[in-house]
């Protein structure tokens, strides 16, 4: 993609009112995130995008996707409903959580950012429990909701929720002046819970919705979500270039942060607990595939990316790379194990060998 047609992207992805979004592709979003890799970027710029990319859950229309979610197959249906279950509760956790690295920000910039990051956090979890009201008739408020959906919560998710994200933001909670402690904080929530899970999470279903031509309401919203959490990932690769400039030690805790992550982070992606109902890859439409090496190569590409803009050289970024691809194969593997039946990405190795 020319330097000029990347530029038009990036302003036709931020400018685009709530409307427009559902004409806008998850690869599109994808190019004005890597725009935020630049070193020129600060917190005013993205607190600036901020005031400019504002949106309501109310203004959705989820009428479209009542009708048509009983469109899909019952297998499409349970595999889209585990992926919204676990944004759903994993948005509400990191509203609850966020606060005290607000708090511990070194600068005010900074705070005034993450100020803004906390009420996008909460009009997602917002999001989703409209969707599940309306549409998958989950009902009884926020509340009610949450706990109907909690127990979907898978063993990697949990571990990086409820034992990483939470023992990370309680240590800066009760350390706020520990420059290590909020780096690691960061680390965990910024690059790989907002940019390694959630960004694949969201392009496996709005990469599959736009295929389908299904569920407009969802789409519009989602992708909304997905900037939003654009300027998230960009303002945590910035505030993470600045602490090792300030401090180069501090790249140490980066690495070491990502490679203690590694193998919870993949487990929740692959989630060997759960059997999947997918299409059979074999009969399935090449455009409707998604294939777990591609997906793979995806989020390893966009982390190496993110690290790299951080600070960290390029034998660091190729060492944590590397821990995160092994685990793949050791959760495909336990995934068969589990179930009894061959991994989906049998066939994909099988048949790009």
């Amino acid at each position: 993609m020319s330097e000029t047609t990347a530029a038009d992207v990036v302003r036709k992805v931020e400018e685009a009112p709530l409307g427009d979004l559902v004409r806008i592709s998850i690869d599109e979003v994808q190019v004005q995130m890597d725009s935020y890799l630049d070193a020129e970027m600060d917190s005013a710029s993205f607190y600036r995008r901020w005031e400019k990319q504002q949106w309501a859950v109310q203004d959705l229309d989820f009428s479209a996707d009542v009708q048509q979610w009983t469109s899909l197959d019952e297998g499409q249906r349970d595999t889209v409903r585990r992926t919204m279950t676990l944004f759903f509760i994993g948005e509400q956790a990191v509203t609850d959580t966020l606060s005290p690295v607000l708090h511990a920000a070194p600068h005010e910039d900074e705070r005034i950012f993450l100020a803004t990051q906390i009420a996008d956090e909460a009009r997602h979890a917002v999001f989703f429990q409209r969707f599940f009201d309306e549409v998958l008739e989950v009902h009884g408020g926020l509340g009610a909701a949450l706990r109907a959906v909690s127990p979907a919560a898978t063993a990697g998710f949990r571990k990086i929720f409820e034992t990483h994200l939470a023992e990370a933001v309680d240590v800066v909670r009760r350390k706020p002046h520990d420059r290590k402690a909020w780096v690691e904080a960061v680390v965990t929530y910024h690059i790989v819970i907002e940019g390694y899970l959630a960004l694949s999470g969201q392009r496996s279903l709005l990469r599959f919705f736009r295929a389908v031509g299904l569920m407009p309401g969802f789409y519009t919203g989602f992708t909304a979500v997905a900037r939003d959490e654009s300027r998230h990932v960009g303002f945590g690769v910035m505030a993470l270039r600045r602490r090792i400039r300030e401090d180069p030690e501090l790249a140490r805790a980066v690495t070491l942060k990502m490679l203690e992550l590694a193998e919870p982070t993949v487990q929740t992606v692959v989630n060997p607990d759960n059997r999947l109902r997918l299409p059979d890859p074999e009969t399935t439409q090449p455009d409707m595939r998604q294939s777990p090496l591609e997906l793979r190569q995806f989020s390893l590409d966009q982390t190496g990316k993110r690290l790299r803009a951080v600070g960290l050289s390029d034998t660091t970024v190729d060492e944590v790379l590397e821990a995160y691809r092994g685990n793949y194969e050791k959760y495909w593997s336990l995934y068969e194990q589990k179930q009894g039946v061959e991994h989906p990405v049998r066939w994909y190795q099988r048949n790009l060998a």
